[in-house]
């Protein structure tokens, strides 16, 4: 899968573009339960906040607010968020993702792409 990634950024940019609005369109249906939107995957995953919830989201369980930053401000916070994730991630059965937490924090779109993939290859028949 790394590879796929890797090709899909050296090809023209409407594959890329094509992939996005797949993620896109998983991701809001699972969000909009809980009245959130992704418009941007460029940007909205890097503080862990909508990435946590759609975990939750997508395994049917309630993640405890106080488990991590609502509205993360620092870096360490969203660093926090992200690796929150990531242990959710491998609590589910899910592979531990590649990227580092602070990949993600620090806006590397493969990084939050492959991450995404993953739970879309997933879950993408869930409804």
């Amino acid at each position: 899968m790394i590879v796929i990634f890797d090709t899909l950024f050296d090809h023209p940019a409407d594959k890329l573009a094509v992939v996005k609005k797949s993620l896109i369109s998983f991701v809001n249906k699972h969000l909009s339960k809980v009245h959130l939107e992704v418009t941007d995957l460029d940007t909205q995953f890097h503080d862990g906040v909508f990435l946590t919830l759609l975990l939750g989201l997508l395994e049917g369980f309630f993640v405890p607010l106080g488990s991590f930053h609502l509205t993360p401000k620092a870096h360490d916070q969203k660093v926090h968020n992200v690796s929150f994730a990531f242990d959710i991630m491998q609590d589910i059965g899910l592979p531990k993702p590649k990227a580092r937490p602070e990949d993600i924090v620090n806006l590397d779109l493969k990084s939050t792409l492959r991450v995404l993939y993953n739970l879309f290859t997933k879950y993408k028949g869930m409804n």
